[in-house]
């Protein structure tokens, strides 16, 4: 999949921008759909196995009927768990078209092995209604396949959330590396969530008819999905918190964090519906529970998605300073477009900044020392700063472009060291 790197054109910051929102909604659809999938099966075959042993009907009834509920139907398993992985591809062919390394050919081995193991898996659901005999041979291999999948996809967005700070050696030893497998935790259990929501929400109002026409069998279904929510979502601040651990202090930002806590705060709005569910159930309280545990994926992901844009906001200045120079070639101006960062800085920067004395902020020589081997940080402070010693009033917007804040970034950089000697 490197090849997409060839055909992918330079990109505004605007655009760098708008491919970042659809991340989030890609694998907004795509990680609640495919974990469902993952702990559906795996249940169904569970309790299919226990249908042996035990010979009880409800084992068989709840194994089919989980695997009809998180699968839906092929054409929802081909848009929802194919097509949001090859739209991530092309994203990141675009958004590290310039890096020496990406995330490319971990995501393009998920989309094989997923494609492959829902093959599997609609087989093994389908085997319920076609053949007299479930054939959990096939699910077991869609399962396992699966899980291999996932393992791969969870690698390729860790090489992007990373980006600077780890790259992957091409061997079977990337999959074992510490923040890959605590990242991968971190999926399971909140999928693991994600699901036992999803049950309750399918049998008891999406579909309430299935569990009213069996008392005895709706209390045997809210019992499980009750266990799998509750167990999840309280190893999940755990994990969460081991996760946000291993980001490297670069990556982090103010909104990672509000979005992190707004995740936290939800997480414990839905223990409170697991308690409603609990002591006096209703089938709206199953609803509130499922769409409150989605909506904490979605701060996960956008928390991640933040992250990432950190992570790769050396290769977005590169990638807007050369949409400039593609865009000025197409208008049929002459050459490529310059930009001084010592002018900018005369115009943009002066009235308030001296390299040696305090003017209405600080002295360069002071202050911009801290950023030396941090080119990435001053662009990103230039672009959006915010008050950081209290002695100065806070620095307004200058409204510069990507390529514009490095210019200033690199040229203040250059004078500093030799103002200092360094």
């Amino acid at each position: 999949m490197e090849f997409l790197k060839d055909l992918a054109l330079p990109q505004s910051a605007e655009h760098i921008e708008l491919m970042h929102y659809m991340l989030v909604l890609v694998l907004f659809l795509f990680i609640p759909f495919i974990s469902a999938i993952f702990w559906g099966t795996a249940l169904s075959l569970f309790y299919k196995r226990r249908e042996k042993v035990y010979l009880d009907e409800k084992y068989r009834r709840f194994s089919k009927d989980v695997i009809e509920l998180v699968t839906i139907n092929k054409w929802v398993g081909i848009i929802l768990g194919v097509v949001p992985v090859f739209t991530s591809i092309l994203i990141f062919s675009q958004l590290l078209q310039q890096a020496e390394t990406t995330n490319l050919s971990f995501l393009a081995a998920s989309l094989i092995l997923i494609t492959v193991s829902l093959i599997f898996i609609y087989g093994y659901r389908y085997s319920f209604e076609k053949f007299k005999s479930v054939n959990a041979i096939v699910g077991l291999i869609g399962l396992i396949i699966l899980f291999a999948a996932l393992w791969v996809f969870v690698t390729g967005m860790t090489v992007a959330a990373f980006f600077g700070k780890w790259t992957p050696s091409g061997s079977i030893s990337d999959f074992f590396t510490s923040i890959v497998i605590i990242r991968f935790i971190f999926f399971l259990v909140a999928s693991f969530a994600v699901t036992g929501g999803a049950i309750l929400f399918g049998f008891f109002y999406a579909d309430n008819a299935r569990a009213k026409a069996d008392e005895e069998y709706g209390k045997f279904v809210k019992n499980i999905g009750l266990k799998i929510t509750f167990t999840a979502t309280i190893l999940l601040p755990v994990i969460m918190f081991f996760n946000l651990l291993i980001i490297p202090g670069d990556y982090l930002s103010g909104g990672v964090f509000a979005y992190i806590v707004i995740g936290i705060f939800l997480l414990f709005l839905g223990y409170h519906f697991l308690y409603m569910i609990l002591t006096r159930f209703s089938s709206k309280f199953t609803a509130l529970l499922f769409f409150t545990l989605l909506f904490t994926v979605l701060t996960i992901i956008i928390s991640d998605q933040m992250v990432i844009s950190n992570s790769t906001k050396k290769e977005s200045v590169v990638l807007a300073a050369d949409f400039e120079k593609y865009l000025a070639d197409l208008k049929g101006e002459s050459g490529p477009v310059e930009i001084s960062g010592e002018e900018i800085y005369k115009v943009k920067c002066a009235s308030c900044h001296t390299f040696e004395t305090k003017l209405v902020g600080p002295p360069h020589n002071e202050v911009v020392p801290k950023y030396f081997g941090k080119e990435i940080q001053l662009i990103a402070f230039i672009r959006n700063p915010v008050k950081i010693n209290p002695d100065y009033p806070p620095m307004p917007n200058p409204g510069l472009k990507p390529n514009e804040a490095k210019a200033v970034a690199d040229y203040v950089l250059e004078q500093v060291r030799k103002n200092l000697g360094k």
